[in-house]
């Protein structure tokens, strides 16, 4: 975490900061693939959260070597700010794909040593995140670190022990005992990155590209079975709508009868028992017209779309400030000091 980046926030006001990124993200530039406007569940989430840390996401942390700005730079950096339960449950995903991979090529997986490589990575990016450096290829930076004066969520420790028991409760799963027991060609797919799909017939937008990308797509040429490991809560409504948007992708992708498309959250943080989401799957007519309405909403706040700008006064932050202690972006909306 740099640091020296985010204290130019503490020399300037709110409204400079929001003066200047009205014009970074209202600034005519031609849309490239990492700029032009894209949908995921993830996305939408953030949009009915809060407008303002949606804004700040997606478009006052854009084109941050472009832009040459301080301020951009500052919002940049705190883009990468992130809970520590929330890093502890990319570091169980990175590594639960890396056993899947092993498997799919054929190699033997130790668990003991699955279990070892998960907290040498928690310890390795805590001390990253601690230092203001990357961790191998990519930048940590813990809500504590950024926030120092900030109550702590939970203690290095008990994060290590939270780390260690998730792993204990993956190698005991169901899905993953299953996982190992089907040839390992039927595993098509392990957490493959900017995997998308294009959802067409978008009102007024036509052709949109999704993101979707399952933990884990199982084939057998009859059917597939998506697995999506879950470190946190497994009964909100989120979870439901990320199914449906899988089963949409498979649906596009593969051609199979929706009805051949299960998707099951594997509930890492119970006791590793596969269920349905809550309510059950969407079917693809369901999750397609939850797709629309959400990217319609999204779209009627872009200024221009040809250059998918916005201005920073259609996106309000958020009245409920429940919210906001664990925001990374908090420290650009002045509201760091409510939740010392």
């Amino acid at each position: 975490m740099r640091a020296d980046n985010i204290a130019y926030l503490d020399r300037i006001t709110l409204e400079i900061l929001e003066e200047t990124l009205d014009r970074h993200t209202r600034d005519q530039v031609p849309v490239d693939r990492w700029t032009a406007f894209s949908w995921s569940v993830s996305r939408h989430q953030t949009f009915e959260r809060c407008k303002r840390q949606y804004y700040l996401n997606y478009y006052g942390a854009r084109r941050v070597r472009e832009a040459d700005n301080p301020v951009v730079s500052a919002v940049w950096w705190l883009k990468q700010v992130t809970g520590i339960k929330t890093w502890i449950g990319s570091v169980i995903h990175e590594v639960a794909a890396s056993a899947l991979n092993a498997i799919r090529s054929g190699r033997e997986v130790d668990g003991e040593g699955l279990t070892k490589q998960a907290r040498e990575r928690y310890r390795a990016c805590v001390r990253a995140s601690a230092r203001g450096v990357k961790c191998g290829d990519q930048w940590v930076s813990l809500l504590r670190h950024a926030y120092p004066d900030d109550p702590v969520e939970l203690s290095t420790e008990d994060g290590e022990g939270r780390v260690e028991a998730l792993m204990k409760t993956f190698l005991a799963s169901e899905a993953y005992a299953a996982i190992q027991s089907i040839p390992p060609q039927h595993i098509r797919e392990v957490d493959e990155p900017f995997q998308s799909f294009e959802l067409e017939g978008v009102p007024e937008v036509g052709a949109v590209k999704v993101f979707a990308i399952p933990d884990v797509l199982l084939h057998d040429g009859k059917s597939i079975r998506i697995i999506d490991w879950k470190t946190g809560e497994v009964e909100h409504e989120g979870i439901r709508e990320q199914a449906g948007i899988y089963r949409l992708y498979a649906y596009q992708r593969y051609g199979l009868p929706e009805e051949r498309i299960a998707v099951e959250i594997a509930n890492l943080a119970g006791r590793g028992e596969s269920i349905e989401p809550v309510g059950g799957t969407p079917g693809v007519a369901d999750a397609t017209r939850f797709a629309q309405r959400s990217i319609g909403a999204m779209v009627a706040l872009v200024e221009n779309m040809s250059y998918h700008t916005v201005k920073i006064s259609d996106f309000p932050m958020t009245d409920d400030v429940s919210l906001c202690p664990h925001c990374g972006f908090k420290r650009a909306c002045w509201r760091h000091e409510m939740t010392q």
